[in-house]
């Protein structure tokens, strides 16, 4: 496929091809478009700031005007060095994509942090207890953790359906995080369309509650 409307320049003939699948995969399902102009600000979000090789690599608009939610491709840039014959060294380097979407919300959460809950965790939250529960949902309680700088602000905004949401993806590793009135979910595997396509369901599914 020689027409993908993002930057394939530095990726192997094997990321090609995941990407490839990817959009054929997200365009079989729904409405897709490829945006004038996209603002994301990355930066803002915590799960961006560890790594200051991130860019912006495309970005395609998930049934839109109907929803107001991203599907964006974010590329990650590797060096490595390593001994070759005869004492010298040999550098290589790469780029990667991780697919996330994001979404414009309605309702104000805070800054939240959503992510499938360890054992670790639990542990911690013995000692120095943080996170939000949610005393209605036991389920959602006991599969996720979750942080916010306003709990209260966050539980009302986390109402039953966009937890609901959230429980049918338990066993995919997907992390949110929600600044304000914009939520970023996906994680840091490489790109598959089976996982590209989970992100971009769950994301339209949350763009669309009331």
């Amino acid at each position: 496929m020689n027409n993908l409307p993002f930057d394939t320049v530095g990726l192997d003939a094997n990321e090609v091809q995941r990407l490839e699948d990817s959009y054929k995969a997200l365009k079989a399902k729904f409405n897709i478009e490829v945006p004038g102009k996209a603002n994301l600000h990355i930066n803002k979000f915590e799960l961006f700031n560890n790594s200051q090789n991130l860019a912006v690599g495309g970005v395609l608009l998930i049934n839109p005007p109907v929803n107001s939610c991203y599907l964006t491709f974010i590329r990650s840039f590797y060096a490595n060095s390593a001994g070759g014959r005869g004492g010298g060294s040999q550098n290589t380097s790469y780029y990667k994509n991780q697919a996330w979407a994001f979404v414009d919300l309605k309702k104000d959460f805070g800054r939240v942090l959503i992510r499938r809950e360890t054992f670790t965790d639990r542990i911690m939250e013995l000692v120095h207890p943080v996170e939000v529960k949610f005393a209605d949902d036991k389920i959602f309680t006991h599969y996720f953790y979750v942080v916010a700088n306003d709990i209260e602000k966050a539980i009302v905004a986390m109402t039953p359906d966009f937890r609901s949401i959230i429980k049918d993806y338990v066993n995919e590793g997907l992390v949110i995080e929600i600044v304000n009135y914009t939520l970023v979910i996906g994680n840091i595997n490489p790109i598959t369309a089976v996982q590209t396509v989970y992100i971009a369901e769950i994301a339209n599914k949350i763009a669309a509650l009331n």
